[in-house]
């Protein structure tokens, strides 16, 4: 066993700890870059002052670990049967999720000027198809229930993006890459790249792509819908 083992906080108040609040930058992975397909790693991390990370990965045993400034600082092998710190990890998961989602509310709930019947029409038809194509999702995510085989692999980064300085919110989940961008005009642009056979990021255009002005809150209430869904079916069981 490492020292990170013995000594150091309790992994339990570090749990209590960490928190989304006032993070510029969110990012929750379930099963990214696993080198054996039996394993399973979860990985949270938040830019505060100081970015703070927790992993967690179930192979022969389940361990988890710590990180601030991306140094290992405590390490923590989780006893068989326990279930104290899962409930305490899945606790940290959703509140990340749900502290990156209602960020985004004093802009969804601001109208933008300038909205044309046009924009109605378009936006209308918009709704329409993110509602049939987030289905497809959730059906695929509802056989997770009865299926302990199946691997979720899947992705949400929010706030403020590092490399380029834009506010996104950006889903990743089975095929679909999903990117919602803020806009200083306060609409709010969707693109969706289907990655089909290609993997993650490697369809060069986007299936779908408008400028939202009008329905921001229904078309986002479909997003929020979906990363709930992502959410459950990824908790640590």
């Amino acid at each position: 066993m490492s020292i990170f083992d013995f000594f150091g906080k309790d992994p339990r108040n570090l749990f209590l700890e960490f928190s989304p609040s006032q993070s510029t930058w969110r990012v929750i992975s379930w099963n990214f870059d696993l080198k054996n397909p039996k394993d399973r790693l979860w990985i949270l991390e938040v830019d505060r002052p100081e970015a703070k990370s927790i992993e967690w990965s179930s192979s022969e045993t389940e361990t988890v670990r710590f990180f601030t400034k991306n140094k290992l600082s405590r390490k923590k092998t989780i006893p068989d049967g326990n279930q104290e710190f899962k409930e305490l990890m899945n606790i940290c998961l959703h509140s990340t999720l749900k502290y990156g989602l209602e960020s985004n509310h004093e802009f969804l709930l601001t109208p933008v000027s300038g909205a044309t019947s046009a924009d109605y029409q378009n936006e209308a038809r918009a709704l329409q198809w993110i509602q049939a194509s987030f289905a497809t999702l959730v059906k695929a995510l509802d056989q997770f229930k009865n299926r302990p085989d199946l691997i979720l692999t899947a992705a949400v980064f929010s706030g403020i993006e590092p490399a380029s300085g834009l506010s996104v919110l950006r889903i990743m989940a089975f095929n679909l890459d999903i990117f919602c961008y803020f806009q200083e005009d306060l609409s709010l642009q969707i693109a969706i790249f289907d990655d089909k056979n290609l993997g993650h990021g490697g369809a060069a255009s986007a299936t779908f792509q408008q400028n939202i002005k009008v329905t921001k809150p229904q078309i986002y209430d479909e997003i929020v819908k979906l990363v709930h869904r992502i959410a459950i079916v990824g908790e640590i069981r």
